[in-house]
């Protein structure tokens, strides 16, 4: 992620800038067009520009930046079964097959491989669509460790996204995507789609079953967590003992024109979700502070210790540098 410092720094003037006007950030420029994949649509100053960093994939999904400014991303392609590895410079394959290694995949399962990623438990968590389970996966070895593919003896449906709270917990989403049929699928054994916790010693919690969940995540203070609905973004007030306390709609999906996907806050809780036509921000409170646009459909985003974010874009993954006019001012108005 962005340095605690420049993410602190970015977000308050976004923060700011809207509480002081009233209304969305919006001041648009040309994007940049990379390689020879469709061109981008403008974008508005929470980044400079836009450009494409990888191509040629069939979904996209899970971008996760790993290390420092010096690091590199990873990134999945679901329906590829494949976790690619981008160094800063070109994309090489890091895990494949990253979910169900049988040959061939079975006709009853429509995402074969990893969906959301995260660090945590010493090494790489991901959503196993594929293996519909969540699975721990050692960086150097690729080694791969199944954590739960059950709550009460039934399968999960098909693990999507997830999470690491500061004390350990994964927050996890559960919806059939995955599965050939979705909602209809045979393969399915729980009545419903939720949202999962797994606590450091591999309990399995409930959240909730009243959603269709995809994207997850969780705001700085580990009090609200959130999720993607077909109605919208919804926040879960989180007691004491990490159960849902309440449950409210943050932003409805109509006021964007549809439902979102993944999603990450930053340090000052603000929320960055992908939907149509690209990445909406929104503040804690669930006004629409910027808008990255992006043509065609975005599945989620990272931020990079680089300065950058990351958005898994269909068949592509591209970047933008978040705008130092941003950075300036907030600088100026910490002091």
């Amino acid at each position: 992620m962005l340095d605690h410092g420049r993410r602190v720094f970015i977000q308050g003037l976004i923060s700011a800038a809207a509480a002081g006007s009233g209304m969305s950030l919006v001041c648009h420029a040309a994007a940049v067009q990379a390689q020879s994949a469709p061109p981008l649509a403008e974008v508005d100053p929470v980044v400079d520009s836009l450009q494409i960093i990888s191509t040629g994939h069939e979904w996209t999904e899970g971008p996760l930046w790993v290390g420092d400014q010096n690091g590199y991303l990873l990134f999945s392609d679901v329906p590829g079964n494949t976790i690619h590895r981008w160094d800063g410079h070109s994309t090489a394959v890091f895990l494949r097959p990253s979910g169900y290694a049988g040959t061939p995949i079975p006709s009853t399962i429509r995402e074969g491989g990893s969906n959301g990623l995260a660090l945590g438990r010493g090494g790489l968590l991901i959503a196993d669509s594929g293996n519909r389970c969540v699975s721990a996966i050692d960086l150097e070895t690729r080694q791969r460790t199944v954590l739960v593919d059950r709550y009460r003896g039934r399968r999960f449906n098909s693990p999507n996204d997830l999470l690491v709270a500061n004390n350990g917990d994964i927050y996890f989403t559960d919806p059939p995507y995955g599965l050939a049929g979705v909602v209809d699928s045979p393969l399915r054994e729980l009545t419903f789609t939720g949202v999962f916790r797994i606590t450091p010693d591999n309990q399995v919690h409930l959240i909730t079953d009243a959603l269709f969940p995809n994207g997850i995540a969780l705001s700085p203070d580990q009090r609200t967590l959130y999720a993607t609905d077909r109605t919208g973004w919804i926040a879960i007030e989180l007691d004491a003992q990490s159960q849902a306390a309440r449950r409210s709609v943050l932003v409805a999906s109509s006021s964007v024109g549809g439902g979102g996907d993944g999603m990450k806050t930053d340090a000052s809780g603000n929320l960055w979700c992908s939907g149509p036509g690209g990445v909406h921000v929104f503040s804690r409170l669930g006004h629409p502070i910027g808008h990255i646009r992006v043509a065609g459909r975005t599945s989620n985003c990272a931020f990079g210790a680089d300065g950058y974010i990351y958005i898994t874009n269909a068949q592509q993954v591209v970047r933008g540098k978040i705008s130092e006019r941003f950075a300036r001012i907030a600088r100026t108005a910490g002091q």
